[in-house]
């Protein structure tokens, strides 16, 4: 089962989709997969430093990554390292839903970060 969404934001349709995977058909591992070169981040990271406001649906995504965004680098290392603390931050929501966690608990559910290299074609974990 697959779902995507820019930036890997978690919103109540990707919220059910993926408590039905787990719950109904009994998905086992939910990879939070990152990617090099995010747009959605970029636009984020971009709007930040700008103050710009995007528009109405992409500043949705936004608003969902903009706590991840890592304030302590600069250009394209800023850009990387938010991709990174954002895989981290969508896992830990996932972890925290009373009814996921309670599968991760039980030892019926893994919930991993993982990122995508667009250059080498690699995915590495992101802990």
């Amino acid at each position: 089962m697959t779902i995507r969404s820019g930036g890997q934001v978690l919103d109540e349709a990707v919220l059910g989709s993926l408590a039905y995977g787990v719950l109904e058909l009994g998905i086992p591992l939910l990879m939070v997969l990152g990617h090099q070169s995010c747009g959605a981040v970029k636009a984020t990271v971009q709007a930040d430093l700008s103050g710009e406001e995007l528009p109405a649906h992409i500043q949705y995504l936004a608003d969902q990554i903009s706590p991840a965004i890592d304030r302590g680098k600069t250009g394209d290392a800023r850009v990387d390292a938010t991709i990174d603390a954002n895989i981290r931050l969508i896992r830990a929501r996932l972890a925290a839903e009373p009814d996921l966690a309670a599968k991760v608990d039980s030892g019926a559910l893994t919930i991993v970060g993982a990122r995508y290299e667009l250059t080498t074609q690699r995915v590495h974990r992101i802990s």
